[in-house]
């Protein structure tokens, strides 16, 4: 079994090979490109920790890049006086579009000069957010009228959270090991990861993990290419321990 091959298939990185086009993620991709096509001045794209976001953002990111004019920050903390400089270099007949991944990391004073440059109207900024922050940023009055769309990354459901481990592992042709799963499995998993994607990768890869440490011991214990409850416990608690 290459329980090694398929936990690293839930390594919890931005990595596009990785991307599962579930119906949730899609909606709102879909709303996403919508309000950037019509060209509106500041998005919001918000969402708890693990939700998806930066590998949605991405995606949407490498869909627009060979027809428009396009430009991805993953680190905009790090990056905010290139961010600053490319904003001040840009034609201002030429529509751009801004995509700034982990916003909350900005300080306000730098939310302030951002939405100067999107009052402009040559630029769409989409911020990445996560939904706790939204709050304290339409408190502020100058923000609570300008931001055109706040489009939410949605949990995942049971169906989708099934759909997403299934396509990963069939994808990569490990189909045996997709097929030791039971609605059983899933419902345990799901009932600890509660719809977040992120949760869901750090729960199979630790899960995977287990099981090729078992496997090793002893391969008799998956003869009947089923996957016991109880190794998806070892991974949950081992988790719940760091």
């Amino acid at each position: 079994m290459s329980f090694a091959e398929a936990r690293e298939l839930f390594r919890d990185v931005v990595d596009l090979k990785h991307y599962i086009p579930l119906s949730t993620s899609e909606k709102t991709k879909n709303d996403l490109l919508l309000a950037i096509n019509q060209k509106e001045k500041m998005i919001l794209l918000t969402g708890e920790a693990g939700s998806g976001k930066s590998l949605l953002l991405r995606n949407v990111y490498e869909e627009l890049k060979t027809n428009k004019k396009v430009f991805f920050v993953s680190n905009p903390y790090l990056e905010i006086n290139s961010i600053l400089s490319l904003l001040k270099s840009l034609d201002i007949n030429t529509h751009q579009i801004l995509l700034l991944d982990e916003a909350q990391l900005l300080t306000s004073e730098i939310w302030e000069n951002l939405r100067i440059y999107a009052d402009r109207g040559n630029v769409t900024i989409v911020f990445a957010t996560h939904d706790t922050d939204i709050k304290k940023l339409l408190e502020k009055k100058h923000f609570s009228t300008r931001i055109n769309y706040i489009i939410p990354v949605k949990k995942v459901t049971l169906p989708e959270m099934e759909n997403f481990i299934y396509s990963k592992l069939l994808k990569n042709n490990l189909n045996e090991i997709a097929d030791m799963f039971s609605k059983k499995n899933f419902k345990k998993i799901y009932k600890f990861t509660k719809g977040s994607l992120r949760a869901t990768n750090q729960l199979m890869f630790k899960l995977f993990d287990v099981m090729d440490y078992f496997y090793k011991k002893d391969p008799s214990r998956f003869a009947n290419n089923k996957i016991d409850n109880k190794y998806i416990e070892i991974a949950i608690m081992d988790l719940k321990a760091k």
